[in-house]
């Protein structure tokens, strides 16, 4: 008997990976025999979830819908923070709040993202009712066996995560492995738990080995002959635009203000939130293009702090934000400026700190926020086109919330201290956590004095490598979720339903 037949499988079916991977998925989970239930994210999603023919859902709650207006999807039901910390078994729901992008900044202040509150919290709460409350249909009614998440990036996914640990029920998505091209499964909101972190610790105990080490072995020997930048930053240099893309990208904003006019507004408006990425009216659309060209120029002709001059420093190097690894993964040090200053104060002796731009943020920070980092007491901002294999070379110890940068220091022997809970980086052997703010001097003098020239060193960093091919895929993840094309899907159909027997 096929081993799925007759499980319940609870998807979230999420913006574009519902459908490029979703809905793939679920038509191959009913042809194995499977009961299926999906949260849809985003209005035009749920509209393709609704009146697609090929899968039949026992259950289909849309949250934007819900999000909207939750006081009429609540219909004067009450659920105390409380009751929802206790049935989640959290101490306090506000750090999973702050994942909700449009609720706690706001869009139509500022491109890209104004931090300033765009929900009252009397809303918000009503809205974490809201989601309380069809979490709860879908676990007492639905009943699934199993949920299938793209990502952990918001209140709904880490509401839904934290309640399905409680009752025991698999929960799971894919993430990064910090690997090039690899990704790997994680089952928790932090990236801590799955089957990864499980093989990286009995490679460290010497309970087991793998056949992957000489793999592992080449891996590290090619990232220190030739730095390996992460996948998501290929094709994304300026340079590597060709001129038609270049005018193309130049007329999109006017096409998508002729649109509005001849077709009407966006269907994924949310009276709750108003003006967000997904509803932009004209004034809002044409705002965003020209802030974007004049940020860009800003960023080009600023007048960065020499790096040539800097000697001894410590590196915070800035992450993209609103971002997973930020606002889920480090919800207290999210206040990037404000984090900065605090680790340049916490610096011994001679150090500065050295800060740099996300690449992939250039163009979205306004210039007010550029110029506040630059005349932040002994932080140094350098040119953010200077790369990271130069800074890291140089650099003595990097401090990050949490971030990529972390997996390319081990390979260098950088140390780093990581303030957020992004459990992928957390089993590197250069990572050092460290949260609390007021003793960090003592903990970077500490960390400073570390070697970590060692063979154990080299060791445990060849483990990490090899648990990612051990455990891990190799599939062009994120140009399918974007394209929906790019690899063949049968692999991944084979990927997952592993993953998903695995599960069970």
């Amino acid at each position: 008997m096929n081993e799925l037949t007759g499980k319940r499988i609870l998807i979230f079916q999420q913006r574009g990976w519902a459908i490029n991977i979703g809905h793939f998925l679920a038509k191959k989970l009913q042809a194995e025999g499977c009961k299926l239930a999906a949260l849809t994210l985003k209005r035009t999603t749920h509209d393709f979830i609704l009146n697609q023919k090929e899968v039949e859902y026992d259950l289909i709650i849309n949250n934007d819908e819900i999000m909207s207006r939750p006081k009429d999807y609540l219909q004067g039901d009450k659920y105390s923070l409380k009751e929802i910390c206790d049935a989640l078994g959290i101490d306090t729901i506000w750090p999973i709040i702050m994942t909700l992008r449009n609720h706690v900044k706001s869009y139509k202040d500022k491109y890209y993202y104004g931090f300033k509150q765009n929900v009252p919290d009397e809303e918000i709460i009503d809205f974490v009712m809201a989601v309380y409350k069809y979490m709860k249909i879908f676990f007492d009614e639905f009943k699934p066996d199993i949920i299938i998440l793209p990502n952990f990036v918001s209140l709904p996914h880490i509401m839904f995560n934290l309640y399905a640990k409680k009752l025991n029920i698999p929960i799971f998505s894919v993430t990064d492995s910090k690997i090039r091209n690899y990704y790997i499964f994680v089952y928790n909101y932090n990236d801590d738990e799955g089957p990864f972190y499980d093989r990286v610790d009995e490679l460290n105990s010497g309970k087991a080995e793998t056949g992957n080490r000489k793999i592992a072995q080449k891996y590290i020997r090619e990232f220190r002959e030739k730095f390996k930048e992460p996948d998501y930053m290929d094709g994304s240099k300026i340079n590597n635009i060709s001129i038609l893309k270049k005018i193309k990208k130049e007329l999109s904003p006017y096409k998508q203000v002729l649109r509005w006019y001849i077709k009407g507004p966006s269907k994924n408006v949310l009276e709750s939130t108003g003006i967000t990425i997904d509803y932009k009216p004209p004034r809002i659309i044409l705002r965003d293009h020209y802030c974007d060209k004049f940020y860009r120029r800003f960023m080009k002709k600023f007048n960065y702090y020499p790096f040539k001059k800097i000697e001894k420093f410590v590196y915070f190097p800035f992450q993209f934000q609103p971002e997973m690894s930020m606002d889920v993964a480090a919800p207290f040090f999210n206040n990037q400026i404000e984090t900065a200053r605090q680790v340049a104060m916490s610096l011994p002796n001679d150090y500065t700190l050295v800060v740099k731009e996300h690449p992939a943020m250039v163009g979205l920070r306004p210039p007010s926020y550029i110029e506040k980092v630059a005349r932040t007491l002994n932080v140094k901002l350098i040119d953010y086109r200077i790369s990271s294999e130069e800074v890291l070379k140089k650099a003595d110890l990097v401090i990050s919330p949490n971030g990529t940068i972390i997996a390319e220091a081990a390979f260098l022997k950088k140390p780093v201290i990581q303030l957020g809970n992004l459990g992928t980086t957390l089993k590197l052997p250069n990572v050092f956590k460290h949260t609390d703010i007021t003793t960090l001097a003592v903990k970077i003098k500490e960390i400073l004095e570390i070697d970590l020239n060692t063979a154990e060193y080299e060791r445990q960093l060849e483990n990490f490598v090899a648990a990612v091919y051990d455990t891990g895929f190799d599939f062009k993840y994120q140009t399918v979720w974007a394209k929906g094309t790019g690899d063949n899907m049968e692999n991944i159909w084979a990927i997952y339903k592993k993953e998903i027997e695995n599960s069970l």
